[in-house]
């Protein structure tokens, strides 16, 4: 019946029939439910079972862990902070300490059928329309051009809303797919043949046309000012000051501080949660001292009560103390936090994405099952996956060694940023999510392994240069990705280059 309906169909579209101009419409449905009608009749055959169908709709079932942690982790976050119970917050953040914890609050009073609810009222509104608007234009390019619809957007419609932040207003949804559609892609002449990743077009221009709703505090719920007024009542109710108070920055914003903070004032922040374990311990007994001396206290690291280490981290140098700005220690206080794992900011939780960022890029794990999947099925490439991963540790090892070698007192005082573990820059962010789905589009990635290597090595070290030493930009993933996608055909053309000179030393005279 639908085969009959669907053939009744195209031969309204037939030349010269009523609906000819909107011919890839129509046959779009039919490729979408059925295999493409092609059969091959002259030679050279390529016999293969994937065609581009089958390639994206396989990206798809990669993106299904990410999908699902969007709607879980994105109902999490919105039923508590917009709860207004600072009694629910606290309990789930001593959840968060540990999966069986975790488990346990989430699965309390049926919560979790609340989550899903919450998460997918966030999440399934802007896929839709970004499949929509996204795929109606590329509905009215293939009219104007005469062409069938690729199934390009496929994917394109769906890792557009995984990088969105949760409130994001849905006419702003629209017009980003729409213009990022345009101009990433259609500009071009369509699928196959942009130059960059149509998602991160997408959300590029949503970033620096309205940063406002991209960045800030806008990962918790739908409504932002909800959220707020929530987060403020809870603050009320359990009497927070400005350290203890809770908040909605994301760990990345966290990440994010003034190059006057130094290593050295975070290890004394952090020295009362893991004592002596931290590295610049010979200057902070050294300042310590100078401090004791001239307050005429007896304080010692690791026992300093928290009056104590703001006083002693913000107190002059000529005085003996370590000389941070007043202003200032308030972002140290949260940056020591994430260094060293202190509160709720455990490895574990990063890992599995219990954290606020995008909808649906927040899970490292998540992302580790996609990067699996295609790279068993041969979609995805490893090499270029491989190549983000050793450029981003490489240049965070590189950053975290000079900020120990060099510099006055062993490099204590150094940027504080410098110093952060190189590990944990995959755990924050959307740097898993963008090494497995974003630069490993075939489309805007080279085509050659030692290119892919280069791309990928590339795109890793500018992500965390962005990170570490751009004071405004604490992501960094996109950007990089983008500049990659500018250099995949010079990094292809070098590489073949490479290869045709390689080519007269193979043969044997």
């Amino acid at each position: 019946m639908l085969r009959k309906l669907l053939d009744y169909q195209l031969s309204l579209t037939e030349k010269g029939k009523p609906l000819h101009a909107v011919r890839p419409l129509i046959t779009a449905l039919d490729t979408f439910m059925y295999e493409a009608p092609l059969v091959t009749t002259k030679g050279p055959h390529i016999r293969d079972a994937v065609d581009l169908k089958r390639w994206m709709s396989l990206v798809i079932v990669a993106l299904l862990p990410c999908i699902f942690m969007a709607i879980w982790n994105t109902g999490v976050q919105s039923m508590i902070y917009g709860s207004g119970d600072y009694r629910l917050m606290d309990e789930y953040l001593g959840a968060s300490a540990s999966f069986d914890s975790y488990m346990s609050f989430v699965t309390k009073n049926d919560r979790w059928m609340t989550i899903l609810k919450l998460g997918a009222t966030a999440f399934f509104p802007v896929m839709l329309i970004s499949y929509m608007v996204g795929g109606l234009c590329e509905g009215l390019f293939a009219c104007l051009r005469g062409h069938e619809i690729a199934e390009g957007f496929l994917v394109t419609g769906m890792l557009y809303p995984l990088v969105l932040p949760p409130t994001i207003p849905y006419w702003m949804v629209a017009v980003g797919v729409a213009v990022g559609v345009v101009i990433g892609k259609e500009l071009f002449g369509g699928t196959g043949m942009n130059i960059v990743n149509p998602a991160l077009c997408c959300r590029a221009f949503l970033f620096f046309t309205f940063p406002g709703k991209m960045s800030g505090f806008v990962w918790a719920g739908t409504n932002p000012t909800t959220v707020r007024e929530s987060l403020i009542k809870m603050n009320q109710d359990a009497g927070t000051g400005a350290l203890d108070g809770y908040s909605q920055a994301t760990k990345l914003a966290l990440f994010n501080v003034s190059p006057e903070i130094k290593r050295v004032h975070v290890d004394a922040i952090a020295s009362n949660d893991v004592g002596r374990n931290v590295g610049s311990i010979n200057v902070l007994d050294s300042k310590l001292a100078e401090w004791n001396a001239a307050t005429g206290s007896s304080a010692e690291i690791g026992s300093l009560g928290a009056e104590q280490v703001q006083s002693f981290v913000t107190t002059p140098l000529i005085d003996g103390g370590l000389g941070l700005s007043p202003g200032a220690y308030e972002d140290a206080f949260h940056f020591s936090a994430l260094r060293y794992g202190v509160g709720h900011n455990a490895d574990s939780s990063f890992f599995f994405g219990d954290m606020l960022g995008s909808m649906g890029s927040t899970s490292v794990f998540a992302c580790l099952l996609g990067a699996l999947f295609l790279i068993y099925v041969g979609i995805g490439s490893w090499r270029t996956m491989a190549g983000v991963l050793v450029g981003a540790l490489t240049a965070a090892g590189l950053f975290q060694a000079a900020a120990n070698l060099f510099g006055v007192d062993g490099g204590a005082w150094n940027p504080a940023q410098f110093d952060f573990p190189a590990y944990k820059h995959l755990l924050l962010g959307g740097l898993a999510f963008g090494l497995v789905f974003m630069a490993t589009d075939p489309v805007s990635s080279p085509s050659l392994d030692s290119a892919k290597w280069a791309y990928g090595i590339l795109i890793g070290v500018v992500t965390i240069v962005i990170r570490v030493i751009n004071p405004a930009y604490p992501e960094g993933v996109m950007l990089a990705i983008l500049l990659g996608n500018v250099f995949a055909p010079l990094l292809d053309q070098v590489a073949v280059h490479r290869y045709r000179m390689r080519r007269p030393q193979r043969v044997v005279a």
